[in-house]
């Protein structure tokens, strides 16, 4: 999720919103750590790990739609949209994200 900051920074900058597109990887990201501060096989560890990966599937909705609308340059959506599709496939994979209600 991290590693994903600097590339959605940037694509904020380019389309002028920095608040919605950092706003959900902030809750990502919160939504991670207070998963791992939880006990290993919790429900609250499961809980908050796929309320993450929900946050992470709104970014790239956010993603989609400056591409789609054409609001920054196809170099720096792609960036993004590469860093964001790496932190999907990591939260996806966490015990219990995939599938959990």
């Amino acid at each position: 999720m991290i590693e994903a900051a600097p590339h959605v920074a940037e694509l904020a900058r380019a389309i002028r919103d920095p608040g919605e597109l950092l706003g959900r990887l902030v809750i990502a990201c919160g939504e991670l750590v207070h998963g791992y501060a939880e006990p290993p096989d919790s429900v609250a560890r499961r809980s908050a790990h796929h309320r993450a990966w929900n946050a992470v599937r709104e970014l790239d909705r956010g993603l989609l739609a400056a591409k789609i609308g054409r609001r920054a340059p196809a170099g720096i959506v792609a960036k993004a949209q590469r860093a964001v599709d790496r932190a999907d496939v990591f939260v996806g994979a966490l015990p219990g994200v995939v599938g959990a209600s």
